[in-house]
């Protein structure tokens, strides 16, 4: 089973990648694979900030989710910090691992 060492170790080896293709400035994990209550159908949960101006914002999260889930064999969920939810906000930005 996919363990969060394993995220968050190809997260940090992809961080280049990342920045130059996908226009992230910022990465973190959180949820389920974080706090270690993933199971087999878990998704994978990140955080991510764009560059200012970012372009195709849509189509490089598709990209981005794609990418993430096609090595890590397991779905994505990505989400931006402006647009989190405020009931779940808070603990969203306390817990995320950033890398």
């Amino acid at each position: 089973m996919l363990e969060q060492e394993e995220i968050l170790n190809f997260l940090k080896q992809n961080k280049k990648n990342f920045r130059e293709n996908y226009r992230i400035t910022k990465l973190g994990l959180f949820g389920s694979f974080l706090s270690g209550n993933n199971t087999e159908n878990s998704d994978i949960d990140i955080l991510i900030e764009l560059e200012d101006g970012t372009q195709n914002i849509y189509e490089l999260k598709s990209r981005l989710r794609q990418f993430i889930r096609d090595n890590l064999n397991r779905d994505v969920d990505l989400a931006r910090e402006k647009y989190l939810k405020p009931y779940i906000k808070g603990k969203i930005l306390k817990e995320v691992y950033y890398v």
